[in-house]
C-alpha cells in the first residue's frame, strides 16, 4: 500500500521513493503487476530518472517472468525514447519476457527500431533481445536479420557479439 500511494503522489522525491521499493520489491521477486497501470501512467512525467526507472521496474517484471502483456506495451512505447538508458531498459525488458509474454507486431517492432539506434548499447541490448525471441520462441523477422546481418560489422565488439549470439545460438 506504501508503494502505491508514493507512486501515486505529486512529489517526485515521493514517486522515487516508491520506485526504491518497488525496485528492492521486483529484487526479491515479489509479483508487483498490480502496479504497471501506475508506472504506464509515471511514463508522462518529465523527470528522466523517473522514466529510467520505470522502464528498469517493468523489464524486471519481464525477467521475473510475470506474465502480463502490459510489460510490453509500456516498454515498447517508450522505444523512441530521446533517452538512451529507457532504449536500453526497453530492450532489456522485451528479451527477458521472451518465452513468457506473447509478443504482438509493436513489441517486434520496437526491437527492429532498437537494432539500427545510434547508441551501440543499445543496439547491442536489442541484438541480444533479438537472439533470445529467436531462440526461446522461434521468432525473427526478416528485418530482424537483415540488420542482426549487418550489425556482424558494427564498429562495438559488444554489437558484434550480441548479432552473432542472436544468428548463431
Amino acid at each position: 500500500m506504501l508503494i502505491r500511494r508514493k507512486l501515486l503522489s505529486d512529489d517526485a522525491d515521493e514517486i522515487a521513493q516508491g520506485l526504491e521499493r518497488l525496485d528492492s520489491e521486483l529484487r526479491k521477486k515479489v509479483d508487483r503487476s498490480d502496479l504497471l497501470d501506475i508506472l504506464k501512467d509515471l511514463c508522462v512525467i518529465e523527470d528522466a530518472e523517473i522514466v529510467r526507472k520505470v522502464t528498469w521496474c517493468a523489464a524486471k517484471m519481464g525477467q521475473n517472468k510475470i506474465n502480463d502483456e502490459r510489460i510490453l506495451i509500456l516498454l515498447s512505447s517508450l522505444a523512441r525514447s530521446a533517452d538512451p538508458l529507457v532504449r536500453e531498459n526497453v530492450a532489456w525488458g522485451i528479451g527477458e519476457a521472451a518465452g513468457t509474454i506473447s509478443m504482438a507486431d509493436d513489441e517486434l517492432d520496437a526491437l527492429s527500431l532498437l537494432l539500427d539506434d545510434p547508441e551501440h548499447d543499445v543496439r547491442g541490448m536489442a541484438a541480444w533481445a533479438a537472439g533470445r525471441l529467436y531462440h526461446k520462441c522461434g521468432i525473427l523477422s526478416d528485418d530482424a536479420e537483415e540488420k542482426l546481418n549487418k550489425l556482424l560489422n558494427d564498429d562495438s565488439d559488444y554489437v558484434r557479439k550480441a548479432a552473432k549470439f542472436a544468428l548463431d545460438g
